[in-house]
Parts: structure tokens; sequence; C-alpha cells
């Protein structure tokens, strides 16, 4: 399932192919794109904002004038305290990168930094700045150390900013493992690290812009004083007001938390949706995916009347934020609504406390590992079997959980040249690879299972009544229903 295909990739599969064809062209040229992508490669970790290896966060909407601001490499106890003043008296929140060897040294201050409200990401375990370049066992030990370390403070960092901004291509897979994301920053003063702080508000003053996330650090500096640098940081607040830009968090500027508060750390499936739940709607019906949503929307209205008849419980896997939930609701005695994201299942329970429904039944977690509470007079399920790593098994689990001829109706990606490329897109966003699976495969395996299918339709750019992007499948639950 994890499958994070990157830039680099696509990039390195573009020069061998024109390599390929160059050779029947002149053999000298075919070195060319080889040579710029192992270029690109040398270079790539040197850009903060690049991403090259990884997607990169490193700024927000430039429509909107505000900025935001992050501190590295702390928490140091001749710094931080007094920075933290600072963003008091400026009614700022900022976010600390921070190194977790520092904050095991210096509990109190991490504890003072949640306590006011800022949000921590990690900065690795000890902040080796040629931490990129060294092996896959030494990185995964520093980003695995580091949050064991901040679990103790109760949060989990869900950004990771690399020592000196440096990337890798070894760097993604390790944050995928831990639910985490990469976060560099578009403006900085170019301080190195508080060696340089004469003049630090003057340079990012001249250039900083709407959407800029600011770099500062909160250590101690080499040739100034404590005041010296705190004047710095004073200027750049004011200074950024004088702009008219509102600094804000770093959370709503990049639209994404920065940490979780919790034991338990994130899969990629599950983070990815529950930075998305606040735009999902609008992302749903305002982009281009409006268009297999608004298709799966008029299926499900035309197929509902016969498939409900007001009474039992339904099972809807992959729920969201209630797209389909409402609907069933008001035709069924219960709905038990399933997603992984806690996020996307808040925003179901406000939509349902505001249309009155209250019987609805949220439950957070891994649908293909759920545990059956049924009898279920049906079950629906919208775009999520892409997610499970073996259907056919979830499947078996869940017939006999079903009434005799209860209805299973599902719509689910469909094997296809286009559909292929969308899984492409994915594995570059989500570093996720979603299934996707023929006709024959879903009749297949829902006969392995006792259901009997009934309908099992291509729909979304098909040709001539075949083909198709999404499959609409309508089974019913053969047999006796038992334990």
């Amino acid at each position: 399932m994890r499958f994070p295909l990157t830039v680099a990739h696509l990039t390195a599969l573009t020069a061998f192919q024109l390599a390929f064809i160059l050779l029947f062209v002149d053999v000298r040229l075919a070195a060319l794109p080889l040579a710029l992508f192992v270029l690109l490669c040398g270079v790539a970790p040197f850009l903060p904002r690049f991403g090259f290896f990884l997607p990169i966060l490193s700024r927000g909407s430039r429509r909107s004038p505000r900025v935001a601001l992050s501190f590295d490499d702390g928490p140091d106890p001749a710094v931080t305290p007094a920075v933290l003043d600072l963003l008091d008296r400026h009614g700022v929140k900022a976010a600390f990168f921070l190194v977790a060897a520092k904050a095991e040294a210096h509990p109190d201050l991490v504890r003072e930094i949640l306590a006011r409200g800022h949000e921590i990401g990690s900065h690795s375990w000890h902040h080796d700045p040629m931490l990129m370049l060294r092996g896959q066992r030494i990185l995964r030990e520093e980003v695995a150390r580091a949050q064991e370390i901040f679990q103790g403070f109760g949060i989990l960092p869900r950004a990771f900013r690399p020592p000196v901004g440096i990337t890798s291509s070894r760097l993604w897979p390790v944050l995928l493992d831990h639910g985490m994301f990469c976060v560099n920053f578009s403006c900085r003063g170019l301080d190195q690290g508080n060696r340089r702080v004469p003049g630090l508000a003057r340079r990012i003053l001249g250039k900083v812009r709407p959407g800029d996330l600011i770099l500062l650090h909160d250590v101690l500096p080499t040739r100034a004083t404590v005041d010296e640098l705190l004047a710095e940081h004073g200027a750049v607040l004011r200074g950024l007001g004088e702009r008219g830009l509102e600094v804000v968090a770093p959370s709503a500027l990049l639209g994404r938390a920065l940490m979780r508060r919790g034991p338990e750390r994130q899969g990629a499936a599950e983070s990815f949706y529950d930075d998305l739940a606040g735009t999902y709607d609008q992302e749903q019906f305002g982009t281009a995916v409006a268009l297999s949503r608004n298709l799966e929307l008029e299926l499900f209205r035309k197929r509902l009347p016969h498939l409900l008849h007001g009474s039992g419980t339904v099972l809807e896997l992959g729920a969201g934020t209630g797209i389909f939930t409402l609907e069933l609701a008001r035709n069924c005695t219960e709905v038990q609504a399933v997603d992984l994201s806690g996020n996307m299942l808040a925003h179901l329970e406000r939509k349902a406390k505001a249309a009155g429904l209250a019987n609805i039944r949220t439950r957070e977690g891994d649908a293909e590992a759920l545990a059956f509470e049924g009898p279920y007079a049906a079950v629906f399920s919208f775009l999520v079997f892409e997610y499970f790593q073996d259907l056919p098994a979830f499947f078996r689990r869940l017939a006999p959980h079903l009434e005799p001829g209860a209805p299973v109706y599902f719509i689910t990606a469909r094997t296809s040249f286009l559909r292929f490329w969308t899984q492409v897109g994915n594995a570059l966003r989500q570093g996720i690879w979603l299934k996707s699976r023929s006709r024959r495969d879903v009749a297949r395996l829902l006969r392995a299972a006792g259901i009997e299918p009934v309908r099992v339709q291509g729909h979304l750019l098909t040709f001539l009544g075949r083909g198709g992007m999404i499959l609409e499948v309508e089974g019913r639950r053969k047999g006796p229903a038992h334990d």
C-alpha cells in the first residue's frame, strides 16, 4: 500500500526514455538527460522548497495577507523563555521545531511552549547537519527516537523539519511510517543559526511576501547578545504589522496540524484525511474531483429507493464527512458510520446535529479490521475499498453479519489506463498506491463470500457502454445469516 512515488522517480523515468530515444540520433546526446538527472539529484537536497524527493510544505496561500513564524534548534534556556514572552506581548503563536535531545534536557521549556499555545515540530534527535547524507538506519533512528522523546510530553509532532532544511530520497518513507510530513520555510534572514544577528529584521522584511513561513532561531547568539536578538525579532513582528501582514499560527497558514496530542502515532492515510477534513467537501465539489463525486451521488440517489426500506441497521464504510450518510440516516433505523479519520467524523457529527438526525453512530478506525456489530440490513461504501489490502477476505468476514437478502452497494475504482494515472497522482500526493479492480475481480470476490452480484457496471469516461473509471456494484446476501 505505501508507495512514496516522487517527482524524482518520474524525472528518472523521463531521463531514461529520452536517453534511449537519443541513442538512435547520436550516442553522445544520450548521456545528456541522464547527466541532467544526476545534477538535479545533487542540487535538489539543498533547495528547501523543491519537492523533488518528497512533498514539502514551505508556505501558505499567496492570496491572503498572512504569514507565520517558526523557530528552529531550541529549546534554549537562555533564549526560548524570552522569545515566548516576546510572542505573548505581540499576541502571536508560532511553531517551535525542537531538537529532541535538547527537549529531553530541558523538559520545563517544552511544557512552557505548549502551555502558551504554541505548536511543536520535530527537528530530529541530534540535529546533525549531514543527517540526510547518512544511511537509512541512522535517519530512521533520528526520527523515531525524537518521536519517543516528544511522546513523553503527551504530543506527537506530525511536522518534521530536516536539519538545515536539507532533504534526501530516503526521508519520505521514514516520515510516512510515522504519519509525518516535511515542513521547511519560504523566508529566512540567513542568520546562520543566530551567528549573524545584526540586520536580521531588515533582511527578512525586505523579502517577505504573503503566505511566507518565516524561519528564525531560538538559540544563543554567538556574536550578539540575547537582547540584540530579541530586538531583531521584535522589529520583525512590528515590520510585518506595518506591511499589513497578519501573523497566524503555522497550522492555520499551512492548513495542517503540526502536532497531535495523544500517545499513538497515525498512519499515512489517517494523517492525510485528518488534514483534509476541513476542506474536504469543498475539494470534492469545487475541483475536478466533482466530476466523479457528482456522478456517485447521482447513482446513489437513483438506487437508494429500492435498496433501503426504512428499517434496520446500515453499515457505511468510509463515511468521511457524511456526503452520503445523512440521506442513508433518513431511510433506515440506524447508520453505523465508519471512517479512519476522527476529524472527518467530527464534521459528520456536526452535520448530523444540524440536520436533527440522532440515528447516526460514528465509529473511528480501520474499516478493514472492523469488529462487526450486525446484523446489517445493508452495507454501503464509496471509494474506500481502494485502501483495503485484502478485499476478498474482508467480504468473507462481512457476509455472515448481513441479513438474508441484504443489499451490498459500493462504488470503487475500476482498473483502466486512465485510472492508472490517477493512481500515480495519488502516490505522489499521499505516498499510497490505491488499488483498482476489474469487473470480473469484483464479481468473483462477491460470489466467493456468498453475495450474488446484481450489478457490476462501469461509469465515467465510458466508450460505447464499456470501460469507465469507476465501478458501481450492487450485490445481495444469499442464504441465512449467522454469527
